[in-house]
């Protein structure tokens, strides 16, 4: 999984990746967190693509102001805004799907 912090200098934007990052390595879920700053969004998309991450997860002032997280697959079957207070249980919930469509 890929979680993207996309304004390094925005405190809730921070705040909120850093509590979902903790929230998803207490369920077990391997995450690369990406919160370089002066990154530009498109660089760390292009980045999870390179590496291969199937789930990225995006954490943004704008979806923010609305209490929202984006979640998309790689493949892009799957592009979602969830609640914040929903976010965990949909990611762990596409994670799980994920690796049973893997494992047959």
């Amino acid at each position: 999984m890929y979680q993207c912090l996309l304004d390094f200098s925005n405190d809730e934007s921070k705040r909120e990746a850093d509590t979902l990052y903790e929230e998803l390595m207490k369920c077990g879920a391997e995450v690369l967190y990406d919160d370089r700053e002066g990154v530009r969004s498109g660089q760390m998309f292009a980045d999870a693509d390179l590496i291969g991450v199937p789930i990225r997860v995006i954490v943004s002032p704008r979806n923010l102001k609305d209490n929202k997280i984006e979640v998309t697959k790689r493949d892009n079957s799957v592009h979602a805004v969830v609640s914040v207070s929903e976010s965990l249980a949909y990611i762990m919930k596409l994670r799980e799907r994920l690796y049973l469509d893997i494992d047959g």
